[in-house]
């Protein structure tokens, strides 16, 4: 197996950087997926059982590299996994923040597998050019394993609805996790999303009104509460799902990509799906289960 990669582009670097560091908020491992055309990180569940995808973030190698050169386990199957811990490798990033000119990134082997990072600083007043080389230890992951970092397919869901600024949902649930361990999320067909918490003491809801709604196939009648705040017709339906609040603030806290659209997506009483998406960039997807009760 070889793998080499050479990015030169000061926005790419910038954004693969802060796409690593949003991935070291929200898991201490990661598996990368390096294929042909796109470069995946995965970050599984930590449940017990089978492994349920929560991060799968897709880079497309043409915006990020000027030079990509792999081969895989065979021509049959011409692709790599490789675990790490996201926190090593964005602490080795953090340097492309001194005026980078490039990054290279090599699958070595220094005792054991590593990616092995070379950043090239570019020369500043009386400071000659400057090569950084970080080793990242990662772990090869065997074809055996690789279904239990299949790609999520979840196409079934009943309601998807655009967000709103990430910043001030993220203060509001802030202060609701003080309050509780579980977050309602709901929509509705006409565009509001609502995220609310239950408690014996209080109960605490934040509307936000006229969404794009992306689709809409089945909702529920809701609640005598839901209907009191309510001024739409009385056949408005909502589609809601209860979800680990501390995961959906780790996903608010961990995102530090700008020019994002931002999608939630809801199976009644199932699952919630967050969707990040810089069209030719990045396609990031969160997918939050529902809480036992």
């Amino acid at each position: 197996m070889k793998f080499r990669a050479v990015m030169v582009d000061t926005a790419a670097m910038r954004d693969f950087m802060n796409t690593v560091n949003s991935l070291s908020k929200l898991a201490k491992e990661c598996v990368i997926r390096i294929v042909e055309r796109r470069v995946y990180f995965i970050i599984s569940n930590e449940d017990a059982g089978p492994r349920k995808p929560f991060v799968w973030c897709e880079l497309p190698v043409n915006f990020y590299f000027k030079q990509y050169n792999l081969t895989g386990v065979n021509e049959e199957h011409n692709e790599i996994y490789l675990a790490f811990a996201t926190g090593m490798l964005a602490r080795s990033l953090s340097a492309l923040k001194q005026n980078a000119r490039s990054l290279k990134i090599k699958l070595t082997n220094k005792q054991m597998p590593c990616l092995t990072l070379e950043i090239e600083l570019a020369s500043s007043e009386g400071i000659e050019a400057r090569q950084l080389i970080h080793d990242v230890p990662v772990e090869v992951i065997s074809r055996q394993h690789w279904e239990d970092y299949a790609e999520p397919r979840f196409n079934d869901f009943h309601v998807s609805i655009q967000m709103p600024n990430l910043k001030p949902i993220k203060n509001i649930v802030e202060r609701m996790k003080t309050m509780s361990n579980a977050l309602i999320m709901s929509a509705n067909k006409y565009g509001r999303l609502t995220l609310k918490i239950k408690t014996n003491m209080v109960t605490l809801s934040a509307h936000f009104p006229e969404l794009s709604v992306e689709s809409f196939a089945v909702g529920h009648m809701p609640d005598d509460e839901e209907m009191e705040y309510e001024s739409e017709e009385s056949d408005l339906q909502t589609v809601s799902a209860t979800i680990d609040i501390k995961k959906f603030l780790m996903f608010l806290t961990g995102m530090q990509v700008n020019n994002c659209k931002t999608t939630c997506s809801i199976v009644q009483s199932k699952m919630v799906k967050l969707a990040l998406e810089q069209p030719g960039a990045l396609s990031f997807q969160c997918f939050l289960t529902e809480l036992s009760s």
